[in-house]
């Protein structure tokens, strides 16, 4: 068994090698926009009850050396005096003009009125930074598509209770599979400059 997960691993590693869309090194700066809007109630509605209001608008970075990225986005709410965003590490693999990427991050959320920062989610946030073992991974997926130095993009973002405190590492599979209708959606486009 263990021999054919490698031979597999080695079938899609090798073509992503050869027909990797912009090489081993790429950072892209661009525009994101965040929802509320979750894959369920999409699927379910579709867009008609889309409204701008829903939305967040801010930046996104990413940098990708070969088969990983680390992607950070800051968004700002303007009724919450709020900014908040995420900050990731994904295996991202590049496949002629797509680049598709799943990892875990963390959100985090600095209060204007408050002067508070933390980090986390709904199901574990820490204030100190010497606590991070204890707030709780978001999973993120996105597929960007790769047109020369332009990237438009799509990502899913889904809370989760498991921390590297906690350890419940199975739970993290189990709340995927469970919860995955309510992952939250938003859209990036960036530029390549490197």
């Amino acid at each position: 068994m263990k021999k054919i997960i490698i031979a597999l691993l080695i079938a899609m590693i090798v073509p992503c090698c050869i027909f990797a869309a912009r090489g081993t090194f790429d950072f892209t700066l661009g525009v994101a926009a965040s929802s509320t809007y979750s894959i369920g109630g999409v699927a379910e509605t579709g867009v008609k009850d889309f409204s701008a209001d829903k939305l967040s608008f801010g930046a996104d970075a990413e940098l990708k050396l070969a088969f990983v990225a680390v992607d950070g986005t800051v968004m700002y709410a303007p009724e919450l005096k709020n900014l908040y965003g995420t900050v990731s590490a994904s295996v991202a693999l590049d496949i002629f003009f797509l680049r598709v990427k799943a990892g875990l991050g963390y959100e985090y959320h600095y209060n204007f009125t408050e002067n508070q920062f933390d980090f986390g989610n709904a199901s574990g946030s820490v204030t100190e930074f010497a606590d991070f073992k204890k707030a709780c991974f978001d999973v993120k997926v996105g597929v960007d598509v790769l047109l020369g130095n332009l990237t438009l993009g799509a990502f899913a973002s889904l809370p989760t209770a498991t921390s590297i405190d906690n350890k419940a590492w199975g739970d993290l599979f189990a709340s995927i599979k469970e919860n995955w209708k309510s992952a939250q959606l938003g859209m990036v486009v960036g530029i390549s400059l490197i």
